[in-house]
């Protein structure tokens, strides 16, 4: 019986893929937010994204980006995230939440906007305002 399964996985082993994560999707960048896993959201960022932190807002290297990011969660950890509104685009080829992020010190207001590339995504705008 073990060369039967043996041999199987022989023959089959170069057949099957490699890897069977998901894509990333909206809800992933959702969950990262809300666990304020900066990492995660680097690894979607688009080379260039939008963000806002409260009044400051301006266009960012995916690696400035992470740092401000840092400083944010670093400031404000964060306890839960709950999506308020989510649409598409009417091409469907984008996608956004509205969601509320709760912190240790107040609520904010979290828009987020992604493009999809392939069967994946990439963060394009990542905004935080106070409620």
């Amino acid at each position: 019986m073990k060369s039967i399964i043996f041999l199987c996985l022989a023959i089959l082993g170069p057949v099957l893929p490699a890897s069977t994560q998901a894509p990333v999707g909206l809800d992933d960048v959702c969950r990262a937010i809300g666990g304020g896993k900066v990492s995660e959201l680097i690894a979607v960022m688009d080379t260039e994204v939008e963000l806002t932190i409260l009044d400051q807002e301006d266009i960012y290297s995916r690696e400035a980006a992470g740092a401000q990011l840092r400083e944010f969660f670093g400031n404000f950890s964060p306890t839960s995230f709950g999506k308020v509104h989510q649409g598409a685009s009417k091409a469907n080829d984008a996608e956004y939440c509205i969601g509320k992020l709760a912190t240790a010190k107040g609520s904010f207001r979290v828009y987020i906007y992604v493009a999809k590339k392939g069967n994946s995504i990439v963060l394009q705008e990542l905004k935080f305002d106070r409620e």
